[in-house]
């Protein structure tokens, strides 16, 4: 089905290599892994991402009980449902999961129906380091995998910024979301496209006006930012998260007050991570802070702040600048091929494979019976490194004879040396 996960041994390989990678980022900042239900209650994403993603872009459905349902296009309304429900937490609690998530969109480059992204939050902490924190293991993640600061930027604003700037520019509050909507949309389309949609959307010019030079501001200082909102404690916030980054040496960071990101659930600082070559033009990564959200579901308010990384869009970037590892592109399934000489020599070579494998190394066996040098090609067509022939001389002496491909070089050893012979 078009858009859908399929992933043959040489993707997986990538996928499995990313989440590794992140992985461990991940747990360098103390955070733990979580899973969440695949299928959840549709007013669940209505309510809490917005109807647009809700219903317009995913897939939903009436089950055999007559109950709507979802499945989910993104993790952080069941994150705060899960957390709603647990009770008593250990705050700030730092949880990360790999979930599978599920649009109905057009696929093209970067964006599928089917694909796993890697989801990082920190909740039960309303400070700005908490930001900086979830911003770091992003970095993090980023320069693990070899991208220089060169090759990607991190740019930042405020939702809490944003309805400051547009109450004060004379927008009811009722329009702050068809603004968002707006700005979220700039640099999607062409400027003179964008800026005519705008208008129209707001029913004129005077409106569109302060949306159309909110989405254009890059610096934190510019005059027409610092008079209309300078005196804000949302403007007081984002200065000292600017200076927050720069005292962390978070280079990559840029102001962009056009970043407001497209769920309704954010509140106060909002990021996306870009490629700054332009090859991949989607955004990589996208997060910020929701510090209503679990609230909604009832009980305290628990204030939290996140991200979400797609492994597409980050694999298609390390694609783009030459990051993903050589070995990654040659399968290695098994440490050692063992060939079998003739049916009489099967029943030992099961044993000793068997014997092998609880020794650690990986062993693939012949189940063909072909010739022996049709069960090498074989292991040659796979990659692996290590071929050992059992013969009626090797069943009978327990001594085998390991070849290393690559090299044609031919070592005599007994079972208990082939592990230190062929590990990896």
């Amino acid at each position: 089905m078009r858009g859908m996960r399929e992933l043959p041994p040489p993707e997986k390989r990538i996928e499995d290599y990313l989440v590794r990678r992140i992985a461990g980022a991940g747990r360098a900042y103390g955070f733990e892994e979580y899973e969440a239900p695949v299928l959840e209650p549709l007013e669940l994403f209505a309510a809490k991402s917005g109807s647009e993603l809700a219903v317009e872009q995913s897939y939903n459905f009436v089950d055999k009980g007559g109950r709507e349902l979802i499945m989910r296009p993104e993790l952080t309304p069941s994150l705060a449902r899960m957390v709603a429900a647990a009770g008593e937490l250990a705050y700030p609690v730092r949880w990360m999961s790999f979930p599978v998530c599920y649009r109905y969109e057009k696929p093209q480059r970067g964006r599928v129906r089917e694909f796993m992204q890697f989801n990082l939050d920190i909740l039960g902490a309303s400070g700005l380091e908490a930001d900086l924190d979830v911003i770091l293991v992003l970095r993090r993640i980023m320069l693990g995998l070899g991208a220089t600061g060169e090759r990607f930027s991190i740019r930042y604003s405020s939702r809490e910024l944003a309805s400051a700037v547009l109450e004060r520019a004379g927008l009811d509050p009722s329009e702050t979301p068809l603004a968002f909507k707006i700005i979220d949309k700039h640099d999607r389309m062409s400027r003179e496209e964008w800026e005519d949609w705008a208008v129209q959307e707001m029913k004129g010019v005077a409106a569109a006006d302060a949306v159309i030079r909110l989405a254009s501001c890059s610096n934190l200082g510019s005059p027409w930012l610092r008079s209309i909102a300078g005196d804000s404690p949302a403007y007081s916030e984002m200065v000292r998260f600017s200076g927050m980054l720069e005292s962390a040496g978070v280079t990559e960071a840029r102001f962009e007050a056009g970043v407001v990101r497209g769920l309704d659930y954010y509140t106060g600082v909002v990021f996306e991570l870009m490629d700054t070559g332009g090859e991949n033009r989607r955004a990589i990564c996208g997060g910020g802070r929701y510090d209503d959200l679990v609230g909604l579901f009832g009980g305290q308010r628990v204030p939290g702040v996140g991200f979400g990384l797609g492994l597409l869009t980050l694999q298609l970037f390390l694609e783009t600048y030459g990051l993903l590892p050589a070995e990654l592109s040659s399968s290695h399934p098994a440490d050692l091929f063992l060939a079998v000489y003739s049916e009489g020599q099967r029943d030992f070579a099961v044993k000793l494979a068997e014997r092998l494998r609880d020794s650690g190394v990986s062993v693939e066996l012949d189940i063909t019976g072909k010739s022996v040098s049709k069960q090498i090609r074989t292991a040659d067509r796979k990659s692996i490194r290590f071929v050992a022939v059992v013969g009626p001389d090797e069943a009978g002496t327990g001594e085998l004879t390991v070849k290393e491909m690559a090299t044609g070089r031919e070592t005599a050893c007994r079972e208990e040396q082939v592990a230190g012979l062929v590990g990896r």
